[in-house]
């Protein structure tokens, strides 16, 4: 009989991360139950997710799982094949060869995969509303119903192509970064302002205090991104679950809490670029 001990740190890590999955498949079942995950591609990442914890810790022995319906046998496991768009495909190649280590290049895999499910998401939407234009140009414009359905996935379809582009730009600053000796930021607006602060040649100790500020900044980035995220999945909700016109106050209250975010974000972002221009215009000058 097979048996797998574990002790110390490693028993940490594996509770840790079943907390997590706990987490993960609470999260999925949330969405299954407001149909957001019609696709079954939440349920699949979390499925994907649960399997490489198994991996991780040599457990396969141990449980055995039924194959999903889903998953076919004939499907490899490998990244390559799992990342079928072509930008990812090569981003990959490049953070393979970046000099990361185990552990690092194991979360960048989980953010790879992670967006290629967004894109899987994209195009499927993408394909519906061209197949809804072929099979409805007649009649598009005297079905008021059909013509509200199209005007809404058309606006979906900016949001998440503009929240693609986002992070993917994420996505490449944090594979490119091994190659970058300065790893202080990630997110690749911060660290454009850090590049730039640097070659304005501050005295340290206000270089290291914009340093921290700047790390405020990320710090709330990162936090509209959050907010951005549920607003994104709340409207998808809206739209499913509510009529034209009909919108819930927690709804109205989130739409509200990120604009206002956002714009303080952006003020900051502003003022943050003003000086720092300044700093190295009259370093320049000098």
């Amino acid at each position: 009989m097979f048996r797998q001990t574990y002790a110390g740190s490693r028993l940490a890590d594996l509770y840790a991360d079943l907390k997590i999955q706990d987490k993960v498949e609470l999260e999925v079942k949330k969405l299954k139950a407001e149909y957001l995950d019609k696709d079954g591609l939440k349920e699949a990442e979390a499925r994907r997710r649960f399997m490489e914890l198994l991996e991780k810790y040599n457990m396969k022995k141990i449980i055995s799982l039924p194959q999903s319906q889903d998953m076919s046998n004939e499907i490899p496991e490998t990244i390559d094949h799992q990342l079928r768009d072509k930008k990812l495909q090569k981003l990959w190649k490049k953070a393979e060869f970046a000099g990361f280590a185990d552990w690092e290049l194991h979360k960048l895999k989980e953010e790879f995969l992670h967006h290629q499910m967004k894109l899987d998401e994209y195009n499927s939407l993408q394909e519906n509303l061209n197949d809804d234009y072929s099979d409805n140009s007649i009649d598009r414009d005297q079905n008021k119903v059909k013509y509200t359905e199209e005007k809404k996935k058309k606006l979906e379809l900016k949001t998440m192509s503009k929240d693609l582009k986002m992070d993917y730009d994420k996505l490449e600053a944090m594979a490119l970064a091994s190659s970058v000796e300065d790893k202080s930021f990630l997110d690749p607006r911060v660290y454009e302002l850090w590049a730039l602060a640097k070659k304005a040649k501050m005295p340290p100790e206000e270089l290291e205090s914009l340093k921290k500020e700047l790390q405020h900044f990320e710090h709330r980035l990162q936090k509209h991104d959050y907010y951005t995220d549920r607003l994104r999945v709340s409207e998808e909700a809206v739209q499913r679950n509510y009529k034209d016109g009909e919108v819930p106050d927690k709804h109205t209250q989130l739409e509200q809490m990120a604009r206002d975010y956002g714009r303080k974000v952006e003020k900051y972002h502003t003022d943050l670029k003003y000086r720092i221009h300044k700093a190295v215009q009259q370093h320049s000058e000098l």
